[in-house]
Order: C-alpha cells, then structure tokens, then sequence
C-alpha cells in the first residue's frame, strides 16, 4: 500500500470523485462491506463519470457500453461508518473499447487511506446491429478533453 503522500500524489491523476452511499445491507457477517457489492459501487460511480461527466448517452441511442472485464483488488476493509470515496479515471482508449482505473478511498478523519482499486474495460456496443463498433469522435473528444493523461492507440 501507498505511504500518504504517495497516495496524494497518485490522486492528484483522478478528476472523477463521488461519494459512496453505504448502506447497512452492503455489510456481511465480517462487519465490513462484502467484497460483491464494490463491483456495485464501481458500477454507480462509473455511470455518473459516463453520463454526468463526460455526458456520454445513456437512452435513445443505439450505440452504449458492455463491460468485457472487471478486476478488483482488496487491499483493506471497509467498515459501516467510515467515509469511502471512489475516483476514475480513463487510463486507455482503444479502437473499440476504453478502460477506466478505479480506486475506493476511505477518507475518514482526514486521512486518506486506500481501500481498493479495480479496473474495468468498456467495448462500445451497437445493439441494433448487436455487434462492437467503434467509438464515436464525440466520445474520443470527451475522455481526451476531461482526462489529464490517456494512452490510445
């Protein structure tokens, strides 16, 4: 695990933060979160990075996202009361798909501690045609005007 300023300073690459909304039945028999749920918690902050961020559709549209894969990597647990905030960012866009980075944070009484990071990539998807397709100029414009840093190809 990163030492504080360490952690500070790799932060310093998210633009994308959202506070998680806890709820009790998120807990397990542990007394901490259970390990399926910060797939959902990933999942939340990853469609408001989408959609509010980078204001990429969500309806009336042919073209949207799948996930081809999902990592997750436990580092420490998360209790009830403590304050987890999740940042992304997209770290590579490809021909047909991108991949966000993905950190969980607890920041509770101001210090910054991290509790997990995943990764997931996104193949853009025509569900008329149902097959990938390319990602849309506008899309591309988006991730590379908000990002500070994206590798493409």
């Amino acid at each position: 695990m990163p030492q504080q300023i360490e952690l500070e300073n790799y932060l310093t690459s998210f633009r994308f933060r959202w506070k998680i909304q806890m709820r009790w039945s998120d807990m397990d028999e542990m007394k901490h979160v259970n390990n399926a749920v910060y797939l959902t918690y990933f999942e939340e902050a990853r469609l408001r990075y989408l959609h509010e961020t980078l204001q990429i559709p969500y309806r009336d549209v042919d073209t949207r996202v799948i996930i081809a894969r999902n990592t997750v990597d436990y580092i420490l647990p998360l209790f009830f009361l403590d304050e987890p905030y999740l940042y992304i960012r997209c770290t590579h866009i490809g021909t047909k798909s991108f991949e966000l980075e993905q950190v969980i944070v607890n920041e509770k009484d101001g210090q910054k501690k991290l509790i997990a990071k995943g990764g997931t990539v996104m193949v853009t998807y025509n569900y008329k045609l149902n097959q990938s397709v390319a990602i849309p100029d506008s899309w591309r414009e988006q991730f590379l005007q908000h990002e500070k840093f994206i590798e493409t190809k």
